[in-house]
């Protein structure tokens, strides 16, 4: 008993110190606190903190006096929900303050259950939100003004008659306002992304432009001047204008804006008054010739006069040079006196800061709207450059006040003392770099997404400048050509690897890329620089410009185990075919040596006919796939010789008239061409264009031969009156092992090699070969070759 007795006092000790904490836990929150009855209808306790009514005897009418009537069937709706399922209340709504006036709370009430698992209690807290919600209902109202007011200023801002523009810093314009391109006669997709010359400006005057803009990529300094330049309407007209820097959040200069105006009157004013003055001038002359000393009170009032001149001159300019500064790059500009810390904006930098024009911004609302991770850090920049006359270049992330719109901003500013010395002004300009900001950013996720996806393809890339021929290499590519990854590898290096039976091509491949434009795509063979492995590899690649510069720029990919893979292939083909071809030779040897002594019995005598002939097919496969192999390891060569390819094609029209019968054949009149090419290969080429005219078209149609030329090329043509090839066959007609599936063809046959070969051969000789096909109306193949500059 004396062990229960003490252990039901601890038990109750510790019971006490855990509701003495919650207790204490209570009191140190701001929220209100409350606890209800399961049902909800009871109110037990209700610790308002000064924002609802407290209740600290049980009440049921704690809904009429708590919560706002407009919110009643909401908050009922939940509850009902909350009791049936038995989870947490939670809930935003309306309710009666201590003193009678609407606000929001956050409420929150969890359910307290027995063992059993009934509700025996709810406990819950309600946060005040009061000013975040109308906050909320403010912004909105706000935003729908921001929006408006936005509307209103690119209005005016696209009616001034100043010229406004931005470069990038390869000299192309990206901005141009509508005064500029009124100015050029110009559409802004005709003028946005050209440069200078594309745009009417002639050499020279692009050349000056354009080294100002490198005066202020090295310098950072922006440039004034003053130029010339025809006007759409206006003809020629003066121009001044003045290009400023755009920096980025490093600090570099990332883009040029200029403003330009026309001061072709003021320019005659002032030619005017220089005239003008001449004669004064004169006219004081010959007055000094009668009085001197009159002279010389006139020089002195003539210099006074003049320096006032220039001075005012001066001021003038820096206050427009300055203004169109601001309105080019749309800054927007500030002043803070150092003592007073008075705060004096315009209506631009109250804009980006997501206030109205005619709204108050302070300094401490201003540091507001940065978000809370850079506020800190601007608050102690700008303190520091008004106390102690810091550098004061910062880029931060700002939240518009009313609009909620997110904005990238860089400020600059300077300190300057007052001339009487009492204080100083810290002044400076903001402006919005959110699209630098963004597309910076997304260009830098792009190029790393490419650099993943090529090193995960296992491929190598490379660079070639079309200026110096400076080659940059990935380590990936450096390994294909037996170089370590962190070794450097020269252009000359990289072609020295290339096997001597592909370097000339590739080399020669390189510099059509660069002359003519063309792609380059090429499979060839590799020795390694230090492991002298022997590698096959396929590249391709191709000329783009880059930042003004051309550049050949390409992938490889080694491809040794397909490649090897494929010579065994042809390997074995060429051994299978001159295996094959020795029997066969044999075979029709004895069949043509039986024929003649059974030439009486004209039953075996066809029956050896149809053997040969059949033997004879055979021969003319093995040869198509020993001319396949030997295409596909390189080692088909042209036997090339200047030819007269009329006297080619009247040798096929004999040969045709002597052992095709079944069909007419016309082979039209035909002049003399030279051609330098290999005889053999087009004599094949020609016969086997014949032969498949006559064994795709119906016996006794007519089959027409033909040969044109212009300066450059002739043109044999192959044309039929036979069955027709559907477009979808046609598409894959000179590919190798292709037949057409019909029930035309599936008498006749072959492996698909014979357009193949046809093909390739032509394409060996830098001809073409083509089709012409209407289904039921028959087709011509047309093959050309380039003419010969020598003739016979």
């Amino acid at each position: 008993m004396a062990n229960f007795s003490n252990k039901y006092t601890s038990e109750k000790q510790r019971f006490a110190e855990t509701e003495n904490r919650f207790k204490a836990l209570i009191e140190a929150t701001s929220d209100v606190i409350y606890s209800l009855s399961p049902d909800w209808q009871e109110m037990r306790e209700l610790d308002g903190r000064g924002f609802l009514k407290d209740a600290h005897a049980p009440t049921k009418n704690w809904r009429s006096a708590n919560i706002y009537p407009d919110d009643l069937d909401l908050v009922n709706t939940k509850i009902q929900e909350c009791i049936r399922e038995k989870k947490v209340f939670q809930l935003e709504h309306r309710v009666l303050r201590v003193d009678g006036t609407r606000g929001w709370t956050f409420s929150k009430a969890i359910p307290i259950l027995d063992e059993e698992g009934e509700i025996i209690e709810w406990f819950g807290t309600a946060q005040d939100i009061t000013l975040r919600k109308d906050a909320e209902e403010a912004l909105q109202i706000a935003k729908a003004q921001s929006d408006q007011q936005k509307r209103l200023y690119e209005t005016v801002t696209s009616s001034t008659p100043d010229l406004l523009y931005v470069f990038d810093l390869n000299y192309r314009f990206t901005y141009a306002n509508k005064a500029l391109l009124n100015m050029w006669g110009k559409t802004w997709e005709d003028s946005i992304g050209k440069r200078l010359l594309d745009n009417g400006y002639e050499p020279w005057h692009a050349e000056m432009h354009e080294k100002e803009i490198d005066y202020i990529k090295e310098t950072k300094l922006p440039i004034r001047g003053e130029v010339s330049f025809p006007h759409a309407v206006l003809g020629n007209r003066i121009y001044d204008y003045i290009f400023t820097p755009v920096f980025n959040e490093q600090g570099e200069v990332e883009a040029i804006a200029g403003a330009t105006r026309d001061v072709t009157d003021r320019k005659k004013w002032e030619e005017n008054l220089e005239n003008t003055s001449k004669t004064l001038q004169g006219l004081n002359e010959e007055l000094a010739n009668t009085n001197h000393e009159l002279e010389a009170s006139l020089g002195e009032i003539a210099k006074v006069n003049e320096e006032l001149l220039k001075a005012h001159v001066k001021i003038e300019e820096g206050q427009i040079a300055f203004r169109l500064a601001v309105n080019a790059a749309n800054f927007g500009t500030w002043y803070i006196h150092s003592i007073t810390r008075e705060f004096i904006t315009d209506a631009r930098l109250k804009e980006l800061f997501g206030y109205y024009e005619d709204e108050t911004l302070s300094i401490e609302q201003a540091l507001a709207q940065i978000t809370e991770e850079y506020r800190p850090y601007v608050a102690e920049k700008l303190e520091n450059a008004i106390s102690d006359n810091g550098d004061y270049d910062v880029t931060y992330p700002v939240i518009g006040f009313h609009d909620n719109r997110l904005r990238w901003l860089r400020a600059i500013g300077n300190l300057k003392a007052d001339h009487s010395g009492e204080f100083s002004a810290f002044t400076g300009v903001v402006m919005d770099i959110t699209d630098q900001y963004l597309a910076s950013a997304e260009i830098r996720r792009a190029e790393e997404n490419l650099r993943m996806a090529v090193d995960a393809a296992g491929l190598g890339t490379f660079q070639i400048s079309a200026q110096d021929r400076i080659f940059t290499a990935s380590p990936k590519l450096k390994t294909f050509f037996g170089f370590h990854p962190d070794e450097i590898m020269p252009y000359e290096a990289a072609i020295n690897q290339i096997h001597p039976d592909f370097r000339e091509a590739v080399a020669k491949g390189v510099e059509r890329a660069f002359s003519e434009g063309t792609r380059f795509e090429m499979e060839y063979q590799i020795i390694g620089y230090h492991d002298e492995k022997l590698r096959w590899v396929r590249a391709i690649g191709e000329v783009q410009l880059k930042e003004g510069k051309e550049y050949f720029t390409g992938v490889i990919h080694e491809i040794t185990e397909r490649k090897l893979d494929e010579i065994r292939k042809n390997d074995f083909i060429a051994m299978v075919s001159h295996e094959l071809k020795t029997p066969l030779t044999s075979v029709k040897t004895y069949i043509q040596l039986i024929h003649r002594k059974l030439k009486d019995d004209d039953n075996l005598s066809k029956m050896l006919s149809k053997t040969d002939q059949q033997i004879n097919k055979m021969t003319e496969m093995i040869n198509g796939f020993l001319d396949i192999s030997r295409l596909e390891s390189g080692k088909i060569h042209l036997n090339k010789e200047l030819f007269d390819l009329s006297l080619l094609l009247k040798d096929a029209e004999e040969e045709a008239a002597a052992t095709i019968h079944s069909h007419i054949l016309i082979f039209s009149p035909i002049e003399s061409v030279i051609v330098n090419a290999d005889k053999n290969k087009i004599e094949h080429v020609i016969s086997n264009l014949v032969n498949n005219a006559v064994k795709y078209s119906p016996k006794g149609s007519t089959i027409h031969v033909s040969c044109t030329s212009d300066h450059e090329f002739a043109y044999v043509s192959v044309k039929d009156n036979g069955h027709g090839i559907k477009p979808e066959d046609a598409r894959h007609i000179f590919d190798r092992y292709y037949r057409v599936d019909s029930d035309n063809m599936r008498s006749i046959s072959g492996f698909g090699i014979g357009l193949y070969l046809c093909s390739e051969i032509i394409n060996h000789h830098k001809g073409t070969i083509s089709l012409e096909s209407e289904v039921g109306k028959g087709s011509d193949f047309v093959f050309s070759l380039p003419i010969s500059p020598v003739q016979l």
